[in-house]
């Protein structure tokens, strides 16, 4: 904040002292009344000049050719002698505006000012609450016209594709896809993005235009990670667990083993060998109750965020470190059955381990894509740090929207 005022009123000093300097010093200017009439028109052809180099109306050759014009001109027009006036130096009006000036900008900002600004935390708290859904789609429609006057604009078009996935108009998305796969018919992601977009268009089923859309992009880049994981989970849903193992493991290769995404993809992987008989030379999910994690509670839902709920939705619930790292429980449901009890006594641990003093945050995420891994779009919540061994229930609201 400190730092902020001294900025402010260095500024304030340099505006004001650009503003006396004129009025302090004995000048001598040249009458523009005795200005030939060629003199004004070929100015006034330079400034319209400017203005259409600005607007982007022509190009840098043309611009500096016309300007050359213009000067050659300019100077054959100058050959009268100018007139020149003196100016004296108007010092009451110096002071007036000194005084002035600063005090004016002070009590300006003080009734319209935004005090909050002097807390940069203020501010960004501030801006954060002041972003409506109303705002957001006007920023997403003006996205929408800037790429409409603009159909070659790709990153305009990418941008478009996700905001609209992000505000679940998966039909309008669906066509930015298809744009631009005819614009870049060899980006694997644009392909893997297009079969999201056309599965959660008919209630997040990948059969159909997704899979050929699935198989499109793995053609292109067998190693493209989005295609690969909605290709296990088409797999997944046809029963064909050896097949969603297999893609599966191809994206654990990739990714770190220990990052949240990277034991998310291990959880996908053994719950397919769990459904398929399937089991692993080594287990990464030790197939066992926690003894120590014990908690219980109840998920709700805020009333604000009830209709923003699918009838596909996942809901997992999951224990992590206080301290920080990737979960060591989870819990999965259908959204739909929300409230829900939950019970980490008989749940699955991941990797790792926690002690009964060790503290420990549960969360609770619907999922909109059916994967653990947090996505815009998606809604969550978060108890306190609690103890592993808690017997207290709990009561963790979902509260929130992921950005």
């Amino acid at each position: 904040m400190i730092a902020f005022l001294i900025a402010a009123a260095i500024l304030a000093l340099l505006a004001t002292a650009t503003l006396l300097w004129p009025l302090m010093r004995r000048t001598a200017t040249a009458d523009s009344a005795l200005e030939s009439p060629a003199l004004k028109i070929l100015r006034e052809q330079r400034n319209d000049l400017e203005a259409e180099r600005a607007a982007g109306n022509i190009s840098e050759a043309s611009y500096v050719q016309t300007v050359g014009e213009i000067e050659r001109r300019a100077l054959e027009e100058s050959t009268a002698p100018e007139a020149f006036t003196t100016t004296k130096p108007r010092l009451g009006w110096a002071v007036a505006i000194g005084v002035a000036l600063p005090a004016a900008a002070i009590a300006i900002y003080l009734s319209i000012g935004n005090l909050a600004g002097l807390d940069p935390a203020k501010l960004v708290a501030q801006q954060e609450q002041q972003v409506t859904p109303a705002q957001i789609e006007g920023m997403v429609a003006k996205l929408a016209a800037r790429v409409k006057a603009n159909p070659d604009d790709i990153q305009g078009l990418q941008m478009l594709g996700r905001s609209y996935m992000v505000l679940n108009r998966f039909d309008e998305a669906v066509k930015v896809f298809a744009k631009l796969a005819e614009k870049q018919p060899q980006n694997a992601q644009v392909f893997a993005d297009w079969a999201d977009a056309a599965a959660s268009a008919q209630d997040r089923k990948l059969a159909g235009d997704p899979e050929k859309l699935i198989a499109r992009a793995l053609a292109i880049d067998p190693q493209n990670i989005k295609a690969l994981a909605l290709s296990g989970s088409l797999a997944f849903d046809h029963k064909d667990y050896k097949k969603a193992i297999a893609q599966w493991q191809l994206i654990a290769a990739n990714v770190p083993a220990q990052s949240e995404f990277g034991q998310s993809v291990r959880a996908m992987i053994d719950e397919a060998r769990r459904r398929g008989g399937l089991l692993p030379a080594e287990k990464t999910i030790v197939e066992q109750a926690a003894a120590s994690l014990t908690l219980k509670g109840r998920v709700t839902i805020a009333s604000a965020l009830k209709t923003q709920v699918g009838k596909d939705d996942s809901l997992f619930i999951f224990a992590r470190p206080a301290a920080g790292g990737p979960p060591v429980a989870g819990i999965r449901f259908k959204a739909s059955e929300l409230p829900v009890d939950f019970d980490f006594s008989k749940a699955q641990m991941m990797m790792g381990s926690v002690g009964p003093q060790d503290k420990v945050i549960i969360g609770a995420r619907v999922s909109k894509s059916g994967n653990p891994i947090a996505a815009s779009g998606d809604l969550q919540g978060f108890s306190q740090p609690v103890l592993a061994a808690n017997g207290k229930p709990l009561q963790i609201e979902i509260s929130e929207q992921v950005k």
